[in-house]
């Protein structure tokens, strides 16, 4: 198996990186958990035959071009064959201001481009189909969602905003704290941030500092018991709690097993 990041050749506001990823006879069969990353994506996939992805009450065939929508809790993935995927890790906003759509009808959903919006797949199919990889797929995708007319207003520039303080947080921060700096209600930004991002405010904040302590750990970066201190948890049967809410599983059962995949996008 191999995986590996690839930045962005220049900053942009739909992009945030891309990923690529092989897995060759060896990894075969594949069943792996997959923990949200609080973004939505565009996945090209390469295979004989299609990726299973099972959520709690659906189960998706994929292969090709599949956009993914926000997820809140981890989901399996299970492949049978060998397979290549090319992933583009867009902005939570990123698919909101090239579909003008509300965003939350994704959520839990993988689902073929061309079902969703015909013209992004029609953009973006042809390049795939190249047989190009690497750096070079990924400018050229640069280069092809530069020419989209983007949607902007009032509130995707505030939910932008939001993200930022989110962010620059680590997801050390709560609703409340964040209505003390926006001039929004809370009714009205959990309406907007739903529709613009595909969850709600409160879970997007929980899942992010969950996935960042999550990322610390596995490169290797600090103790999950100075971690949950450092993320704010109120002790270790709390953070425990989300865990087995984001992983569906005890910590303990999750640090005794193997998660390649996992432990692979999660480095940082």
């Amino acid at each position: 198996m191999n995986f590996r990041y690839i930045e962005c050749t220049s900053t942009n506001q739909l992009v945030q990186n891309f990923y690529e990823l092989n897995v060759g006879d060896k990894r075969i069969p594949l069943s792996s958990k997959i923990l949200p990353t609080a973004q939505s994506h565009i996945l090209f996939i390469d295979t004989a035959s299609d990726l299973e992805t099972n959520f709690k009450n659906a189960t998706f065939k994929n292969k090709g071009v599949v956009i993914l929508g926000q997820s809140y809790k981890s989901y399996a993935l299970k492949a049978d064959e060998p397979f290549f995927a090319f992933g583009i890790n867009f902005h939570p906003t990123a698919l909101y201001k090239i579909l003008e759509t509300d965003i939350s009808k994704l959520t839990d959903k993988h689902i073929n481009l061309s079902q969703i919006n015909n013209k992004l797949f029609e953009l973006l199919e042809p390049i795939f189909k190249e047989n190009i990889k690497g750096e070079t797929l990924a400018e050229r995708i640069e280069i092809q969602l530069s020419k989209l007319d983007l949607y902007e207003s009032k509130n995707t520039i505030l939910v932008d905003d939001v993200i930022k303080v989110i962010y620059d947080k680590e997801g050390k921060i709560n609703v409340e704290e964040l209505l003390k700096l926006f001039p929004i209600s809370q009714k009205n930004l959990e309406i907007q941030f739903k529709k613009i991002v595909g969850l709600t405010p409160i879970k997007f904040i929980k899942l992010y500092k969950f996935l960042s302590l999550m990322k610390q750990y596995e490169s290797k970066k600090s103790t999950i018991a100075r971690l949950v201190d450092y993320y704010d948890y109120y002790d270790l049967s709390h953070f425990s709690k989300d865990f087995k809410l984001f992983m569906n599983q005890k910590p303990s059962d999750y640090f005794k097993s193997d998660n390649e995949l996992l432990n692979n996008y999660l480095k940082v």
